[in-house]
C-alpha cells in the first residue's frame, strides 16, 4: 500500500533527514520519500497497523501528521 502525509513542521533538510530515519527503522515501511518543502511524505507499506506506526513515529520527531 503507499500513501501521502501531510506532514507540518518540517523546514530544512535535517528535518527531511529526521522524518526518514524514524520511518526506516519501522518494520513494514518499505520505502520513504519526504519533501520538507511542501511537507508531503510519500510512504509505501504493508499494512493498517504499519501505517499507525509510522504517524506515530513522525510525531515522535516533533511533527503533526
Amino acid at each position: 500500500m503507499e500513501t501521502t502525509l501531510k506532514v507540518s513542521g518540517m523546514h530544512c533538510t535535517a528535518c527531511k533527514m529526521l522524518v526518514e530515519d524514524a520511518i526506516s527503522e519501522i518494520k513494514g515501511a518499505n520505502a520513504v520519500s519526504v519533501d520538507h518543502t511542501t511537507g508531503a511524505v510519500t510512504v509505501t507499506y504493508d499494512s493498517d497497523e504499519t501505517l499507525e506506526k509510522i504517524r506515530t513515529a513522525i510525531r515522535g520527531e516533533g511533527f503533526s501528521v
